[in-house]
């Protein structure tokens, strides 16, 4: 996993992992010995924490010579040094379950917070504070420490008083041990538990949780696979828990009472063995995904554990037959035109019976602050919790595989996340979530209507998550991200940011406006979104009431600000804040003209009509042949060289820009690509995607038209020639990746458009495969703001993602006239605006 970057650090310094702020650590582990490590290596040992420790025990007790342990943990040179010594530590058995919270006093625990009960009388609840205060200093007169006393820093509760609990925004450690919830029926069980993971998303400095299943307390292994369970189901609902699991089967001395019992009674300890756990508790995993699990163990991986899984249990799919996914994973449809969800099986699944539970997935809160540590989001929200936990609602059971979206679709616009789970002979197989944005309308109004019931989260522009970003995760918005997004599905690259970056980004149609000044507005500016700025915060006009054509009170805005999306008359939201600016898209930009396969290669060719530059600034194709007649090594299947004389016809046409990444590139093996590249050159045209390796094929063209700069690159998404570093390479996605974003990155900090022509699909499919999403995605995350798509030599749809306007396919433009699909192709011109104020 490639979430956690180690920082550096000098010989006897603290190791610290720095995460990004919207990722919540969550460990399990046998018993909490392992989380004692698990904080050691995951948070600062210098930084104060408070730990609320869920536990029927105190684990209090302190430790030999744990002034020592303390030191010790600081004077390592790395991560592994580190992990070496507490190893070193539990193999003698000098860290514990019982005793492993004192060494970490004062620092990194600088407090505990014990819920010890689900309740606790008076005298009950101070009696375990005495002992526990006692067993803390137990060793103190034999071991002075140099922090003194640590009593005063323990407290009792029950969960009476955890709920009134507020930690304001000092950093919280929650340690649970699944033993508290030992002997409760389900729906106890469940109840105490989802309310203690609730209240503590809602904390502002939460910054992990760690489990431990404490197998010697419970009942059996079956109550311990249903605890885990439990658990595992709480971090898949929680927007950014990413679970490790320390799968390691602990043999080492068990010094604890609960021990010596069961070796007194001549019975083996229990233990909880991830390799003999249940059913449940794997499908659980799988469940999850690869991306939000790591497994803690040198012998064994996730990947490899997880595909011997799938191949018992198989995998299954939300999806619908109405609808095509877009590049953000997402289904899109109007009101009234909600698609019937269903579920597919996949990897030869089997013993389905064609029951399927389904769930819609709702933020438990309405606010969410993702930067407590500016003070800042309360001053858009009362109460904003810290991570996005999400509560589910039952929306019925179904016996054939489909769900009506009567069960789900209210007939109202907004963004819907529906999860489910399929009865295999092995228990319930566990479904991946499926988002579906219902739209109001097209356009502007449409993008944000798409956002209805999302929750507020300040700091969502910096979120990131599988290629996406900002509110395109689909964990919330904000005033001015929320304007961002509908631009950005409107094809308009703009970045993340808060009203200020979005103020730099537009122009300005009026300024220091009142409701009463009855500003015109037209309604095509209305169409393309305006935007009402109030200074700190932001609106969109969403409807131009009577009278029409001019701005008034009566009009109606649209704006997101400490809860979910609203709606409002203007005259309402100038109340408070009675002069403001309207701003829209700024105008300006090149045209550019884009076409997909052209074959010059036989003598009977179909040119598609409208083929040429017409009246945009520069033409780019993708040249599906090589102009050389060189005979390659190996003949390929389809023969598309040709005489370089023709390329002159091509210029002819308009063209300025050929792509020539792509399969056929090499049809005159790498000599001959070398001799089509000098062809091309010559011809007057510039070439992108190849070169004489794979550092010059990654290269951009760099041009500039009407003030735009553009970094022009040519990209195939599939395997092509070339792997090694110094032969005639085809510039691809799967071999090329890092060379590309460091070029991108160059593109962006040299503030140029980035337009890329790439080559993938299926040949004469008319359907966008996961390849040609999962490229595009890639593409438009590293800044591009075209993706221009051939090879299928058939039209596919078109869509916008992230700024990016993408032609999956624009089929065929030039094609010999005996091989199908010749007159398939068209020609699309894109408007590019320049980069303003700063590179996304």
């Amino acid at each position: 996993m490639k979430r956690f970057i180690l920082l550096a650090c000098l010989v006897l310094t603290p190791i610290v992992i720095a995460r990004p702020d919207h990722e919540l650590p969550v460990f399990l582990a046998d018993n909490h010995a392992e989380t004692f490590a698990w904080i050691a290596r995951t948070f600062d040992p210098d930084q104060a924490h408070q730990m609320v420790l869920v536990d029927a025990h105190s684990d209090a007790s302190a430790a030999e010579r744990s002034e020592e342990l303390r030191e010790d943990l600081r004077r390592v040179a790395n991560e592994k040094e580190r992990d070496g010594r507490v190893e070193s530590w539990r193999d003698q058995g000098r860290i514990q379950a019982f005793n492993w919270i004192e060494p970490l006093m004062p620092r990194p625990l600088d407090r505990v917070l014990w819920l010890a009960a689900p309740a606790l009388d008076e005298e009950s609840r101070a009696l375990k504070q005495r002992n526990a205060g006692e067993e803390l200093d137990g060793r103190l007169e034999v071991e002075p420490r140099s922090s003194g006393s640590l009593a005063s820093r323990w407290d009792v509760c029950d969960l009476k008083g955890y709920a009134a609990w507020k930690p304001g925004n000092k950093p919280v450690i929650l340690a649970i041990d699944l033993d508290f919830f030992a002997g409760m029926d389900r729906i106890d069980r469940e109840k105490h538990f989802e309310a203690i993971w609730e209240h503590a998303m809602d904390w502002p400095g939460l910054s992990g949780v760690a489990f431990a299943v404490s197998r010697p307390w419970l009942k059996n292994d079956e109550e311990a696979d249903d605890l885990v369970e439990l658990a595992i189901d709480a971090v898949a609902r929680t927007r950014g828990a990413i679970l490790e699991i320390d799968t390691r089967s602990d043999e080492r001395a068990d010094h604890s009472l609960q021990a010596k019992r069961f070796r007194e009674q001549g019975k083996p300890i229990p233990r909880w063995d991830f390799g003999h756990a249940s059913d449940r508790v794997k499908l659980a995993l799988l469940g999850l995904g690869s991306d939000r699990l790591s497994i803690r163990d040198p012998e064994i991986s996730w990947g490899k554990l997880s595909g011997i899984w799938t191949g018992r249990f198989g995998r299954a799919s939300i999806t619908t037959r109405d609808l095509a996914v877009d590049c953000d994973g997402v289904f899109r449809c109007s009101p009234g035109k909600e698609p019937v969800l269903r579920v597919e099986p996949k990897d030869g699944i089997a013993e389905l019976d064609g029951r399927v539970r389904w769930y819609l997935l709702e933020p438990a809160r309405a606010a969410y602050d993702f930067l407590p540590g500016t003070g800042l989001g309360k001053d858009f929200s009362a109460s904003p919790a810290r991570w996005i936990y999400e509560k589910r609602r039952i929306l019925g059971q179904t016996e054939d595989f489909q769900l009506d979206p009567a069960r789900w679709a209210g007939g109202k616009p907004g963004r819907y996340r529906i999860v489910a789970e399929c009865a295999i002979q092995a228990g319930w197989l566990k479904l991946p979530p499926v988002d579906i944005c219902v739209a109001e309308d097209g356009g502007f109004r449409g993008a944000l209507s798409e956002c209805m019931h999302m929750p507020y989260v300040f700091g969502i522009a910096g979120v990131a998550e599988e290629g996406l970003s900002g509110v395109e995760t689909g964990w919330g918005s904000d005033c001015a991200n929320l304007l961002v997004h509908a631009w950005r599905r409107q094809g308009i690259p703009l970045v993340w940011g808060d009203p200020a970056r979005l103020r730099e980004q537009l122009q300005t149609k009026a300024e220091k406006v009142r409701v009463t000044d009855a500003v015109k507005i037209t309604p095509e500016e209305i169409e393309n979104g305006i935007a009402i700025d109030f200074g700190r915060h932001v609106a969109a006009l969403w409807e131009d009431r009577e009278p029409i054509g001019v701005l008034d009170g009566n009009d109606l805005a649209l704006h997101h600000l400490g809860g979910f999306p609203e709606i409002v008359t203007l005259s309402v939201l100038a109340e408070k804040r009675p002069l403001f600016a309207l701003r829209i898209p700024r105008e300006g930009g090149c045209r550019i003209a884009f076409a997909g396969d052209v074959v010059l290669a036989g003598d009977d060719r179909v040119v598609i009509d409208g083929f040429g530059k017409g009246d945009a600034d520069a033409f780019f194709v993708n040249l599906e042949g090589i102009p050389s007649l060189k005979e390659p090594d190996k003949k390929p299947r389809y023969d598309f060289r040709f005489p370089a004389e023709r390329l002159a016809w091509l210029k002819q046409q308009g063209v300025d820009l050929v792509s020539l990444a792509n399969n056929h590139a090499m049809d005159a093996g790498p000599a001959g690509l070398l001799e089509g590249l000098a062809a091309c050159r010559e011809a007057g045209l510039a070439v992108v995607g190849a070169g004489h390796n794979a550092e010059e094929a990654c290269q951009p063209w760099r041009g500039e038209f009407r003030g735009v700069k553009l970094s022009v690159f040519g990209i195939s998404l599939l395997q092509e020639s070339g792997t090694e570093a110094e032969e005639p390479a085809v510039a691809n996605v799967i071999g090329h990746r890092k060379l590309l974003a460091e070029e991108f990155r160059k593109a962006r900090a040299r503030g140029e458009r980035i337009v890329t022509i790439v080559h993938g699909g299926d040949e004469y499919d008319p359907k966008v495969t996961e390849e040609q999403r999962d490229g595009a995605r890639w593409l438009a995350s590293q800044g591009a703001a075209i993706v221009a798509g051939a090879h299928p030599h058939v039209l596919q749809r078109e869509e916008t993602h992230a700024g990016a306007r993408i032609f999956h396919s624009l089929g065929n433009a030039v094609y010999p006239r005996e091989l199908k699909g010749a007159d398939s192709g068209t020609v699309r011109v894109a408007e590019i605006p320049p980069v303003v104020g700063f590179s996304r």
